[in-house]
């Protein structure tokens, strides 16, 4: 399965510099693309500036309008800018759009979706969760298959179509939560969660699938959705 990692205009928990060093490494080892929505390039400047890397994206999206002023080594770099400054689409749709028409990624993976906690930027945390939806239903024009999920250090938020097996990543707590935007959601069936969540019907307006939890001593869990079932965003986070 072809995967890219895209990075987007939002928060990046600088605390954790290796988590994206880490992402950053493994996806060039594989020959992943590295795609940047407009000032998401800035993460590739802090890895650079303070872990003394020479990471450099492959793709720039985006009118620029985002970025600093101060111009960047991975600016100056970067393999290719793609601007567009007249457009019907986000930075983030454009760069999804590009990994699914240019390397037929059927799997995206995002970061620096979170909001910025000091610019109350909630309306683009929500546009980028719509992202890998979006990537969805594009995928499907093409005819392949698709999954996605919105990296952070200490979470990920999958977007599932059929069913996900997620890893314990630490001994502290592992927390779960389904949120749907469809109303047809249906679970199958579900392992080593807290709450069993077998025949639980998952409706947007009400929130009757947050906080499970991992069974204690269980090093991963699973959820099936059923055949019909409209996809679910699922939450994985975890404590120290």
């Amino acid at each position: 399965m072809t995967t890219a990692l895209i990075f987007l205009n939002g928060y990046y928990d600088t605390r954790h510099l290796n988590f994206y060093q880490q992402e950053i490494g493994f996806a060039l080892k594989e020959g992943y693309p590295l795609i940047c929505a407009d000032d998401g390039i800035r993460i590739f400047d802090e890895l650079n500036q303070k872990e003394g890397e020479t990471l450099i994206p492959d793709i720039l999206i985006g009118d620029l309008d985002s970025i600093e002023e101060r111009t960047t080594e991975a600016k100056r770099t970067v393999e290719k800018w793609i601007g567009q400054t007249d457009k019907d689409y986000t930075d983030g749709q454009l760069a999804v759009k590009y990994a699914l028409d240019t390397y037929n990624s059927q799997h995206i993976i995002l970061y620096g979706g979170l909001p910025r906690p000091e610019r109350y930027e909630t309306d683009h945390f929500l546009g980028n969760l719509k992202l890998m939806r979006f990537g969805h239903y594009h995928a499907k024009s093409k005819h392949f298959d698709y999954e996605a999920e919105m990296r952070d250090p200490r979470q990920t938020i999958h977007y599932v179509l059929s069913e996900l097996r997620f890893i314990r990543k630490n001994n502290g707590l592992q927390r779960v939560s389904l949120i749907a935007d469809e109303p047809n959601v249906a679970v199958e069936n579900s392992q080593n969660l807290r709450w069993d969540l077998t025949s639980l019907h998952i409706h947007p307006d009400i929130t009757n699938a947050l906080r499970n939890e991992f069974v204690e001593g269980a090093e991963s869990a699973e959820i099936q959705l059923t055949e019909n079932s409209a996809p679910v965003y699922v939450i994985h986070n975890w404590y120290d």
